[in-house]
């Protein structure tokens, strides 16, 4: 004899447990009249969106620990099939706020952030990304400096995410670069001087390259305690944020902003 069951719809969906991580507050914005979206890079769960409830109103329990640029300890929870989590509370472990004083510094460090909410996928963990801007945003900070930390940044980025070309060839023949290269909007790489669009092309010593992405192989505080930046440092940064926006497909609004107050 066949048992009979009573069919019942089943609410499968439940608030899951709350997780603890580091994090990088990239940006925020207004979510109705008391809420923040906020756009997070943590050092366990990678790039996130979550809600922080109230974070508007003049006496928000967050205060002033989910400014951008501010590094956080986090608690956070989220309901199954909904795109964001949900703030429980969150603890400010580091400010960068001080870097606002100074316009170019503070672009740089916008830049940062940017260019790392466009470039990183979401929910996917990446702990030396993380550990990246950390670095770069601390270097920032303490040295007042901008080119050294946004190449270091910019370098690292394209390498880590694997899109860093060989700086030794053309990009469009595959021949042997020489003691110049040539960047055109768009390329992923260098080109010979045969293959160079001259109205659209802007010149780049190799050696310079070289020079300056050997820099890059220890770490950031050593390169700037190293002493007198090498040459070409301006050419080289712009070349490696143009290849970061030509993965991106798009304009990076810091960018343009960097180059304003160059």
């Amino acid at each position: 004899m066949l048992n009979s069951f009573a069919c019942r719809r089943v609410d499968i969906s439940f608030e899951m447990p709350l997780r603890e991580t580091e994090a990088l507050v990239l940006r925020t914005h207004r979510l109705g009249e008391a809420d923040k979206i906020v756009s997070l890079l943590t050092r366990q769960y990678g790039r996130l969106r979550a809600v922080a409830s109230g974070a508007q109103r003049p006496k928000s329990r967050y205060g002033g620990t989910l400014e951008p640029l501010s590094y956080i300890r986090l608690w956070i929870f989220e309901r199954e099939n909904r795109d964001l989590l949900r703030i429980n509370s969150a603890e400010l472990a580091e400010s960068f706020f001080s870097m606002q004083n100074d316009y170019r510094i503070q672009i740089a460090a916008q830049y940062v952030a940017e260019a790392a909410e466009r470039f990183l996928p979401e929910r996917e963990a990446n702990e030396r990304v993380f550990r990246l801007l950390l670095a770069v945003l601390r270097a920032i900070k303490r040295s007042g400096e901008v080119n050294r930390p946004l190449i270091y940044f910019n370098y690292w980025l394209l390498r880590l995410g694997g899109f860093l070309p060989d700086f030794g060839v053309c990009a469009s023949c595959g021949a042997a670069l020489g003691a110049q290269g040539y960047y055109s909007s768009g390329a992923h790489g260098l080109s010979c001087s045969a293959c160079q669009l001259p109205q659209e092309s802007f010149g780049l010593a190799v050696s310079d390259l070289n020079s300056v992405t050997a820099s890059c192989q220890g770490t950031l505080d050593r390169w700037i305690l190293s002493g007198k930046p090498p040459s070409g440092m301006n050419e080289v940064r712009r070349f490696l944020e143009a290849l970061i926006e030509t993965q991106l497909e798009r304009k990076l609004v810091t960018r343009d902003l960097l180059e304003g107050g160059h």
